[in-house]
């Protein structure tokens, strides 16, 4: 899909989607919180997802970006 310059480059992105998908499989699996309520629960995946989603689409335009800027020749 990407060319490895392109991933190296969005790498700094990648990273903190990794982390983030990992914070929200532990709050899954424990639940660090016991007597909270639906709303609560929704807002802490809310406050996961968002930042995940606008975070991955970002990095998405930005490596199309970035590939399409490699494409174009510099002149001398």
């Amino acid at each position: 899909m990407f060319e490895k310059e392109v991933l190296l480059d969005i790498a700094v992105n990648i990273i903190p989607l990794a982390i983030i998908v990992v914070f929200a499989a532990v709050f899954f699996v424990a639940n660090p919180w016991a007597n909270d309520t639906t709303f609560s629960r929704v807002l802490q995946y809310a406050l996961l997802v968002l930042p995940f989603v606008g975070l991955a689409i970002l990095t998405y335009v930005a490596a199309r970006r970035i590939e399409v800027e490699e494409d174009v020749e510099v002149g001398p």
